[in-house]
């Protein structure tokens, strides 16, 4: 009988899992061309192939109007060494970059 509830539990676990459709990963900018980050819990930088930037962390600038013109930084973006939150998404297969940590 116990057995029947070991295997239950190991369903309903894996069940969970699989309902899980992202989870949030903290990492580390490490090359910006090509842009690739390190995620703390693996070894491997994650290449920009598996990489979907938001709005959050790209580069933007204006073009101001009137008076002396000239441009204006709206968002930095993303530098070497910027900590990052990130969604893992397609079981691990891509990384959604929210913004910076």
């Amino acid at each position: 009988m116990s057995e029947l509830i070991d295997v239950l539990q190991r369903i309903m676990q894996d069940n969970q899992q699989a309902q899980k459709p992202a989870d949030v990963a903290m990492g580390r900018v490490v090359s910006m061309s090509p842009l690739s980050i390190q995620v703390e819990s693996t070894m491997q930088a994650i290449p920009a192939i598996a990489l979907i930037l938001t709005s959050a962390v790209k580069a933007k600038t204006a073009t101001v109007q009137g008076g002396e013109g000239g441009t204006v930084v709206i968002n930095e973006g993303l530098a070497e060494g910027d900590r990052v939150v990130m969604l893992r998404v397609s079981e691990g297969q891509r990384y959604i970059v929210l913004s910076k940590a």
